[in-house]
Formats: C-alpha cells, structure tokens, sequence
C-alpha cells in the first residue's frame, strides 16, 4: 500500500465521465476536480461546519444583477479557499459566458485546470 493520500470517489452519477467501478481517487488532479465539483454544485449553509462554502451557482446566474466577471470572481475564491489548499501547484481558472437563443436564455460555467476544461456546465 502507497503512503498516497485517498479520497473517497464522491462524482454524482449523472456527471460526464462518471465511473460507478471506482470507489476512491489517488490522484491529485481527480482530487481536485472531485472537490470543484463539490463547491460549484453545493449551496452556502449545506456543508456542517463550513457555512460560508458553496457556490449557489443558480442563484448567481440568474440573479439578474451580476456580470460574467463578477461570478468568475466568486467562483475563483471558492475554489482558492476550499479546494486548492494541499492539493498542489494547479492553475484554476473559471469561465462564465452568458448566451441568448431562441426561447431561452443560460450561461455556459468552464472550469480550466492548467488550461484543460475539466468541468462544464449550462444553465
């Protein structure tokens, strides 16, 4: 057995890549992008004991009154205060696009890690 730090393997089942055989990650990179998808996805108050952590990413989006870069802000210092601290030199990054179609209206949320998109989602 490897003197490595383990996580436990908590992807949702619905996500891109999702990998229902692996019960713990090893590496940094899936580590981080493990806790990443945690922050982007939980709410403020859900976690016990971190009350400030959470992204409320719907709440964001659709609040009618912050730009693209204002969120990307937010979701930066998400990530730097709760998922990058012991996981190593990464470079993350978030980007948020706003778009207009016909009968609906979103924003697409990238999360770069060393300029490789390795989450996305629509809203």
């Amino acid at each position: 057995m490897s003197g490595g730090i383990r996580d436990i393997y908590s992807r949702s089942a619905d996500a891109p890549k999702f990998n229902d055989d692996t019960l713990e990650v090893t590496d940094g990179l899936s580590q981080l992008i493990i806790k990443i998808d945690n922050v982007l996805f939980t709410r403020k108050g859900e976690v016990l004991g971190s009350p400030q952590m959470g992204c409320n990413l719907d709440e964001l989006i659709f609040s009618l009154t912050l730009n693209a870069n204002t969120i990307q802000q937010r979701i930066n210092g998400q990530i730097s205060a709760y998922c990058l601290p012991g996981t190593g030199n990464y470079n993350v990054q978030s980007e948020v696009k706003f778009f207009t179609s016909e009968g609906r209206n979103g924003a697409f949320v990238d999360i770069f890690v060393n300029e490789q998109r390795v989450i996305g989602a629509l809203f």
